[in-house]
C-alpha cells in the first residue's frame, strides 16, 4: 500500500464551489429565520454570524475528510483537544446551530436536496410556530409584585379587583421588615380584556402596596 494514499483527497472543483455556494446561502436563509423569529430585546449578531459562516466550515471539513480515515481519525483528535467553552442561554439557539450543522454536512457530502429541502421544512415550521405562538406563554400571563403588611394579603383586596385575575399561584413571600411587612410574588393570568394598569389601579389600596406587573420575556419580542 503506497502511504501517499491515506492522505489524498480526491475532489472536482467545480462541485466543491457548488458545495460551498449552497452552504452560504442556505446558511443565510437558516440564519434570517433565527434573525426573524429570535424572542428577546435584540438578537446576537455573533451567533447570527455564527450560524452563517457554520455550514461552510463543516462542508469544508467534510470535503476534506471525505472517506479517508486519516484524516477522520485526525480531526477527532483534534477536536477532543479543543475546548469549547461558549454557553448557550436559549435552548433554541442550540437547534439553530445544530441545523446548520446539519446544512454543513449535507452540502459537504453532495446530498444537495437534502440541504436544501430540510432548510426549506425545518425553516418553514420555525416561522409558523413562533408566529402563531405555540412557544410563547400566554399573552395575559404575568408576574404580580406588591407588598402588604397581610400574611393572607389576598383577603384584603376587594372583590371587584380580584375579578381582574382569572388565575393566581404564590410564588414567593419575603419577610421585607421583620414580620412586619412581605413582598408577595406571584404568577397570575389576567381576565378577558383587563390592561395591567388597570390591575395596578384596582389593586392598590391602604393594605396593598407597591404594586408591580411585570411581563415575561416572552412578551418583549421584537
Amino acid at each position: 500500500m503506497n502511504p501517499t494514499n491515506l492522505l489524498r483527497v480526491d475532489f472536482n472543483p467545480a462541485q466543491v464551489l457548488l458545495s460551498f455556494l449552497l452552504a452560504f446561502a442556505l446558511s443565510f436563509l437558516w440564519a434570517t429565520v433565527y434573525r426573524k423569529t429570535h424572542s428577546g430585546i435584540a438578537y446576537a449578531r455573533s451567533f447570527y454570524l455564527t450560524v452563517i459562516l457554520m455550514a461552510p466550515a463543516v462542508a469544508m471539513i467534510m470535503m476534506a475528510i471525505g472517506s479517508n480515515v486519516a484524516l477522520s481519525l485526525g480531526l477527532v483528535g483534534s477536536l477532543s483537544i479543543v475546548r469549547f467553552r461558549t454557553v448557550i442561554k436559549d435552548a433554541k439557539d442550540m437547534l439553530f446551530l445544530f441545523v446548520a450543522i446539519g446544512i454543513g454536512l449535507a452540502c459537504g457530502a453532495n446530498a444537495w436536496m437534502i440541504g436544501v429541502i430540510g432548510t426549506a421544512v425545518i425553516g418553514l415550521v420555525t416561522v409558523l410556530v413562533t408566529k402563531i405562538g405555540y412557544d410563547r406563554v400566554g399573552s395575559s400571563d404575568y408576574i404580580l409584585v406588591f407588598r402588604s403588611e397581610q400574611r393572607e394579603p389576598w383577603t384584603q383586596i376587594p372583590a371587584d379587583a380580584q375579578k381582574l385575575i382569572s388565575w393566581k399561584q404564590l410564588r414567593s413571600a419575603t419577610d421585607i421588615d421583620s414580620g412586619s411587612e412581605f413582598e408577595y410574588t406571584y404568577s397570575v393570568r389576567l381576565a378577558p380584556k383587563v390592561s395591567p394598569e388597570s390591575v395596578v389601579s384596582g389593586l392598590s389600596n391602604g393594605k396593598i402596596r407597591q404594586v408591580t406587573v411585570i411581563a415575561p420575556e416572552n412578551h418583549l419580542d421584537l
